[in-house]
């Protein structure tokens, strides 16, 4: 079991993924279908619309939109992630030495989500969200990873005031994520520095 990430010399910006980074997920879908079997055609239309997001994206195609009512998805199917997650799963042993590293080095530390609710999510994980510089949703930015366009959008986020992105130096960005196919396609696209666990 990994226990501690190694920062580079020369990081100033860490990505974390959450779901199966900041913490691992197995059975997840198990526990999800026992707490929603009443909506089990909604979450397979659900996880059939993700997987047709990315064959979108690979296919540089429009994004599908989602199948399910938005109501249910937030109402529902989010609260339900959250309270699996508080149940079951704590944070990996390694993220909180990795967060008191970037505090002391003056690291800046970013959340980038595949789902919403982070915030929520980080709680369910007893993680303050304040320990992060920005928390965001790939869903809530209008893509999903690998879209190098997050990089764009990551920047206008955390330097707001900043109009040139275009000249920063993505070798000085640390992605950790636990998928290759994802977290780790975007690293490659936007130059970054990638750490798969």
């Amino acid at each position: 079991m990994l226990t501690h990430i190694s920062i580079p010399e020369g990081v100033t910006v860490v990505v974390l993924d959450l779901d199966g980074t900041i913490y691992r997920k197995p059975r997840m879908g198990l526990y999800m279908v026992t707490r929603q079997l009443h909506h089990l055609p909604l979450l397979i239309a659900e996880r059939r619309w993700r997987k047709a997001q990315r064959k979108a994206l690979a296919l540089n195609k429009p994004m599908p939109s989602m199948p399910v009512p938005e109501t249910w998805y937030r109402q529902k199917y989010l609260p339900t992630m959250v309270d699996v997650i508080a149940a079951h799963y704590k944070q990996q042993t390694w993220v909180q030495p990795l967060l008191d590293e970037c505090k002391q080095r003056g690291i800046k530390v970013v959340v980038l989500s595949d789902y919403e609710a982070a915030i929520d999510k980080l709680r369910a994980l007893d993680l303050d969200p304040k320990a992060f510089d920005l928390i965001l949703s790939s869903g809530e930015l209008g893509t999903i990873k690998p879209d190098p366009v997050l990089g764009e959008k990551i920047l206008q986020h955390l330097y707001p005031n900043q109009t040139k992105h275009a000249a920063f130096d993505w070798q000085h960005v640390l992605f950790i994520g636990d998928r290759q196919d994802t977290d780790g396609l975007l690293a490659k696209a936007l130059g970054a520095r990638f750490i798969l666990v």
